[in-house]
C-alpha cells in the first residue's frame, strides 16, 4: 500500500508539473493587450457618438399641383424658351427660408427643396403653357431649338414668414417676355401672393401653401397672356 501510495504521489506529482509547465500566464498575457484595446474602441466610438451625433438625412419636398385649364382662344403662334429663372439671395438655394420678425433669416439643413426656387417655378410654368397651349412650342432653357420668343423671371420672396401670431408663405417675383428678333419686351409684370395663415410651421404645410401660391401664379400668367395674345397689335408670329 504505501508502494501504491508513492507511486500515486508520484504520479499526481508528475500531473501537477506538466499544468505547472504550460504556457497560461503567456496566453493571459498576449490577450490581455487585445481585450483592452477593444475595449478602448468601444469607448472612443461612444464618445464620439455622443461628441459628433449622427445627423439625420434631409427631407425633401417639392410645388405640386394639378393643371388647371384656361381659356386662350387665340395663342401665340411661336415657340417660347422658359428661362433661365433666377432669385435673390437668400433664395438662390434648395434650403427652406424662414423669415422672422426682426429682419432675421433661418436657414433648415434638415427640410429642402428638391430644386432651388428658380428652377422648380420655371419647370412648372413651362409645363403649364406647354399643356395649356399659351405658344405652339414651350422649350427649356437649355433647349437647340430655335425660338421667337424668350420668357425670364427675378425672384424676390420665396419664403415662410413668421409673424407674431401667425406664419405665411410668400411668393414675390417679376416675369418678363420678350420677342428675340428684333429685341421688345411684349410684357412685364411683378407678381405678388401670399397664402392665408397656415395653423403651423411645418415644412409639409409651407410646401402645400408654395404649391397653391404657384398654382395662383400660372394661372394669372397665363390668363395676362392669352389676353395679350387676342390683341392684334401685339408682335406674334415666326
Amino acid at each position: 500500500m504505501r508502494r501504491r501510495d508513492e507511486k500515486g504521489k508520484t504520479l499526481t506529482g508528475r500531473l501537477r508539473i506538466k499544468a505547472a509547465n504550460f504556457p497560461f500566464k503567456r496566453l493571459a498575457a498576449s490577450i490581455r493587450p487585445l481585450f483592452l484595446a477593444l475595449f478602448c474602441a468601444l469607448l472612443l466610438s461612444g464618445c464620439l457618438q455622443a461628441l459628433y451625433p449622427r445627423t439625420k438625412p434631409p427631407q425633401y419636398y417639392r410645388i405640386d399641383y394639378p393643371f388647371r385649364p384656361s381659356l386662350c382662344g387665340k395663342p401665340f403662334p411661336a415657340t417660347v424658351r422658359i428661362g433661365p429663372f433666377t432669385a435673390s439671395p437668400p433664395y438662390d438655394r434648395e434650403q427652406m427660408v424662414l423669415c422672422a420678425p426682426g429682419r432675421e433669416v433661418d436657414f433648415s439643413s434638415h427640410y429642402q427643396w428638391i430644386a432651388p426656387a428658380a428652377d422648380m417655378i420655371a419647370n412648372d410654368l413651362m409645363r403649364d403653357l406647354s399643356i395649356g397651349k399659351v405658344f405652339e412650342n414651350a422649350v427649356p432653357a437649355g433647349s437647340s431649338v430655335p425660338a421667337t420668343y424668350r420668357m425670364s423671371a427675378e425672384i424676390y420672396r420665396f419664403d415662410l414668414e413668421k409673424g407674431r401670431t401667425s406664419s405665411r408663405a410668400l411668393l414675390d417675383l417679376e416675369i418678363t417676355l420678350w420677342r428675340v428678333k428684333p429685341r421688345r419686351i411684349v410684357f412685364q409684370k411683378h407678381f405678388h401672393y401670399q397664402s392665408p395663415p397656415l395653423a403651423s410651421n411645418g415644412p409639409s404645410e409651407f410646401a402645400a401653401a408654395m404649391s397653391d401660391l404657384v398654382a395662383r401664379l400660372s394661372m394669372d400668367l397665363r390668363n395676362d397672356l392669352c389676353a395679350l395674345s387676342k390683341d392684334s397689335s401685339h408682335p406674334a408670329g415666326d
